[in-house]
């Protein structure tokens, strides 16, 4: 976001046609798929989306991350 560039987690997409329109070798795994772009005004969207354009129910991301060492629990 600070360059930005707005950043989409995409689901139900085709991992084997993903591997082979991107021509991804077999020693790797596809494992998600994100769409990277500029966000652009809610009117611009077509008629089905706006309404799909609301703050979600996630968990705060200082709720699910961590920085630093993991601390191992004493035994």
């Amino acid at each position: 976001m600070s360059r930005g560039l707005a950043v989409h987690g995409i689901q139900g997409f085709d991992y084997e046609k993903a591997r082979k329109d991107l021509e991804i070798p077999n020693n790797f795994d596809v494992m998600a798929m994100i769409a990277i772009g500029k966000r652009g005004p809610k009117e611009q969207l077509p008629p089905q989306l706006p309404e799909r354009e609301y703050p979600n129910d996630r968990k705060p991301l200082k709720e699910i991350i961590m920085e630093g060492l993991f601390q191992h629990p004493k035994v």
